[in-house]
């Protein structure tokens, strides 16, 4: 089967394990179903479709057909179809985050399922603040909704609002508003298991249930979890909680410079979101500055720190907590403190991106600034483990990565991501997708700082397709007793291996008996 090089990179099959025969007549039956026009085996299409940051003309994680539903029963039919035919399957919602492999998949040949035109927001709740969305729903789709419904209802967002909503929640994705952690705003999920069948989640599992969306516990084992970046099923609607509209936003940050800095701003964001003074999830960035329009750009100053942050509610609420932050980070010596203030109602004035992703208004300005690397053909490779937020520890951290970088000479971009126990240090690996020789540098550097983070007991929380078995193979607790119930779960609910073979590292029967 696949297989892991020495440098922890893993491998494409060189035979995809597809049965040509299976696989034509598994598409030209999901035609019949469901209609022609939905399946794609055109080389343009499949294409559109690839890894766009592994090396140009590559094809090692190319689809062999692309299949696009637009309903939960479109999408049964296409999985009961594949599991009798025993045809691999690889589903996206959106397929936009392109530094973990975007919509490609792990098996080369694999059929995708393209979940983008099922783009419907369901149903809003201003009174008790969810949604219900399709997978095919965007940041941008659920913020202009939440818009057009009233605006009573803010979303939280990542810095990109291309990506879908649920794709986001179910790989652990980040936002930065008071709900930032988003898989913990899930509330009752449809999904369509391997064998076809529907299931509801929950207390959605009640037809009628009017605690579908309100209420996160069920009766009986907790079994939501399992369809979070696993490929146990393909989630086909999902509930969504969401922040209400605050009377007065402020956007702050805080710009420092050196490690001595950067150890008490670290304990001191602990203390005020411990204290829930600071209440989203703030952002320390390396290398960053805003300038007077508020707009992110690299700064040549390597030593220079900006931490951004928001605080939410009435204006005598803002105004009390700001006098706790001053207290607090002000001492701090190189520090300088700004903030912003904007009205809830105002959704069009903010300043730049910063403003407006911790006030969940989604854009596309960071892509712009990544371009600034190679132009069009930029590619990125997020490295992201994650640490206990401890100054001392962050700081040490962050100059083992700084240390790691410039023994390759890679520039070195970070940003750590806050929560009140646990910090995720993200550091960005440019480079220039044309380029096959720095291409597979990146990819062999990031091998490399698996091995030596995991040594350091900082696991990484995602990662891209060629690293997945890398990164499961370091959570080997009791001779990888992990895995080995992972495995056990897979054979149950995917006995034929259809759905996500590969997934986060976890292959069935199937692939681990080639």
């Amino acid at each position: 089967m696949a297989g892991v090089t020495d440098a922890g990179i893993m491998t494409t099959l060189s035979t995809p394990p597809i049965d040509l025969g299976d696989l034509e007549r598994a598409l030209t039956r999901i035609a019949e179903v469901i209609g022609a026009e939905k399946v794609r085996t055109d080389a343009a299409t499949i294409e559109e479709f690839r890894d766009p940051y592994t090396v140009q003309g590559s094809t090692d994680w190319d689809a062999s057909a692309v299949v696009s539903p637009t309903s939960s029963e479109d999408v049964q039919a296409v999985v009961r179809i594949a599991n009798e035919c025993k045809v691999p399957l690889w589903t996206f919602s959106q397929g936009r985050n392109n530094t973990y492999g975007g919509p490609a998949p792990r098996v080369k040949g694999s059929v995708v399922v393209n979940l983008r035109q099922m783009n419907r927001v369901l149903e809003i709740d201003e009174d008790l603040a969810f949604a219900v969305v399709e997978p095919g729903v965007r940041w941008f789709d659920l913020f202009e909704a939440l818009e057009s419904a009233g605006g009573r209802l803010w979303t939280s967002i990542p810095d990109l609002g291309w990506g879908s909503v649920i794709g986001n929640c179910t790989e652990y994705g980040r936002g930065y508003t008071q709900y930032g952690d988003h898989a913990e705003n899930v509330c009752g999920m449809e999904i369509v298991l391997a064998n076809g069948e529907l299931v509801r989640t929950g207390m959605w599992a009640m037809p009628n249930s009017e605690a579908a969306h309100v209420y996160r516990h069920p009766f009986g084992p907790q079994l939501q979890g399992l369809f979070h970046s696993s490929g146990l099923g393909i989630i086909t609607k999902m509930g969504f909680w969401l922040q209400r509209r605050p009377e007065t936003y402020a956007s702050c940050w805080v710009e420092f410079s050196g490690d001595d800095a950067l150890e008490a701003v670290a304990d001191g964001m602990r203390e005020l979101m411990l204290g829930s003074t600071i209440t989203n999830y703030p952002t320390i960035m390396r290398g960053v500055r805003l300038d007077e329009d508020g707009n992110p750009s690299f700064d040549p100053d390597a030593s220079r720190w900006l931490a951004r942050f928001a605080l939410y509610g009435t204006s005598e609420a803002v105004d009390a907590h700001w006098l706790s932050i001053e207290r607090t980070l002000g001492p701090i010596p190189t520090a300088t403190l700004r903030r912003r203030d904007y009205a809830g109602t105002d959704r069009a004035t903010h300043a730049g991106h910063e403003d407006r992703v911790m006030a969940g208004i989604p854009d596309m300005d960071i892509l712009d600034l990544f371009e600034t690397m190679y132009g069009k053909t930029t590619a990125h490779l997020d490295f992201s483990p994650v640490g206990p937020l401890r100054g001392k520890d962050v700081v040490e951290t962050s100059r083992l990565m700084r240390s790691m970088y410039q023994e390759t000479g890679e520039q070195f971009f970070s940003g750590l991501m806050l929560s009140p126990r646990s910090v995720i240090h993200i550091s960005t690996m440019f480079f220039d997708s044309t380029n096959a020789e720095q291409t597979q540098r990146v990819y062999d550097n990031y091998a490399r700082m698996v091995s030596i983070m995991s040594e350091r007991g900082y696991p990484v929380y995602r990662t891209s397709l060629q690293h997945m078995d890398q990164v499961a193979s370091t959570l080997d607790f009791n001779d990888n007793a992990l895995m080995r119930l992972n495995e056990t779960i897979k054979d149950a609910l995917d006995p034929n291996g259809i759905l996500q073979p590969g997934k986060s590292g976890i292959w069935a029967r199937r692939f681990r008996d080639i």
